[in-house]
């Protein structure tokens, strides 16, 4: 290309214009990848992160959204709501900052945090019980294979990306 010349002026700062904005769109992207899977929500073994995690994400796509649904359907108790749950953690900042410092104070606000958690665990547990139930003997079997493969993922570079099925596959 050493023959090549832009006509004008203006052409050659477009061309520039737009070579800065694909290469700050490409830096993004990759950025992007890097926070995502190495940031604080990634990591090699981010989909451990809870003991139900790869129970859930091994379902197919619509059986999930199923299980998620029913569980915010189900969820009759208010106190474990993001606003109750914001409100604990401030009861318990106080706890922790009370001078002088009353462990039986403290340990309230952690056991109510605690049956906030079982609370919810309790109600998506029973929403993926009722989904399995609904399976097959050959659909649960391939869904147990699924859970089987996401727990021994968790090297990096040993993943193959594979997600779990949409509907009809």
């Amino acid at each position: 290309m050493a023959g090549f010349a832009f006509k004008s002026t203006k052409t050659l700062r477009w061309a520039l214009g737009l070579s800065l904005g694909v290469n700050l769109l490409v830096l993004g992207l990759v950025a992007g990848a890097v926070y995502r899977f190495d940031g604080p929500h990634g990591g090699t073994m981010r989909h451990m992160r809870d003991y139900g995690t790869p129970y859930v994400m091994a379902l197919p796509e619509e059986r999930r959204r199923a299980v998620f649904a029913d569980a915010r359907k189900g969820r009759e108790d208010k106190s474990v709501s993001r606003a109750a749950r914001r409100a604990l953690y401030q009861e318990a900042l106080t706890a922790i900052r009370a001078e002088p410092f009353d462990p039986a104070e403290a340990r309230r606000v952690l056991d109510l945090q605690r049956d906030a958690t079982l609370t919810v665990q309790q109600t998506v547990q029973n929403a993926w019980l009722a989904e399995l139930a609904e399976m097959s003997a050959p659909e649960r079997a391939a869904y147990a294979d699924r859970v089987e493969e996401m727990l021994k993922r968790g090297k990096k570079g040993k993943r193959d990306g594979a997600k779990p099925p949409k509907a009809g596959q």
